[in-house]
């Protein structure tokens, strides 16, 4: 029984591969080719060897030009060095940000005066002192983990619109103050630098120990 399935498989398999090298044989090839007609087949399958397209071989070789131009200009004449390349990028970006900061973050204080009296203004101040300062230096700014805004002691400063000012807007890193300039913008901070300024005079619930140098 086993003999006749492998002669059945056999014969299954010659006749395969008959069939193969027909159909093999019936494959048509066109005219225009013949002449790119590879001499060698895999399972019947022949290959043509087209040539590649133009806009390729274009691209290839500007490219081959370039990569010969760039390696001589980064290695034997005056191409800028990684390093050289990320310097000037850093310049360039402090410049920019130089810029930025003299146009949007530099004090003027007849600016100052006609913002901080307007309604909208001290609408923003009440309602950002609340959400950014209150936590530091108590609601009615008789400090806590910051300072006593209500007397005429400053650490930072001497008190002044501008003083305050720079110290809302820039922070002081080592004290703990955080720059609020960048997050909330000029007419914020200003507002805020309004509310804080007429903290002095007052008398808080609570008010902490003098901090500072005293300006009167």
């Amino acid at each position: 029984m086993r003999l006749k399935v492998r002669y059945r498989l056999k014969k299954k398999g010659e006749k395969t591969m008959n069939e193969n090298n027909e159909n093999q044989d019936k494959v048509k090839v066109f005219e225009d080719e013949k002449e790119i007609l590879l001499d060698h087949d895999y399972d019947g399958i022949k290959e043509l060897d087209h040539p590649l397209p133009s806009w390729w071989l274009g691209i290839f070789y500007v490219t081959i030009i370039f990569s010969i131009g760039y390696y001589v200009y980064y290695t034997f004449m005056d191409g800028p060095t990684l390093t050289e390349e990320y310097k000037t990028e850093i310049a360039n970006v402090e410049e920019a940000q130089k810029k930025w900061e003299e146009k949007n973050n530099s004090f003027n204080m007849d600016e100052y005066n006609a913002w901080v009296n307007t309604p909208k203004a001290k609408k923003i101040a009440k309602k950002t002192y609340r959400r950014k300062c209150k936590a530091c230096h108590g609601p009615d700014g008789g400090g806590g983990v910051g300072p006593n805004l209500a007397d005429n002691y400053w650490k930072n400063g001497d008190g002044s619109v501008e003083a305050i000012y720079k110290v809302v807007d820039k922070g002081v890193v080592d004290k703990g103050m955080e720059a609020w300039g960048p997050k909330i913008g000029k007419e914020k901070v200003m507002a805020v630098v309004k509310y804080v300024k007429d903290f002095q005079g007052t008398t808080p619930t609570n008010p902490k120990e003098p901090e500072g140098k005293l300006y009167e």
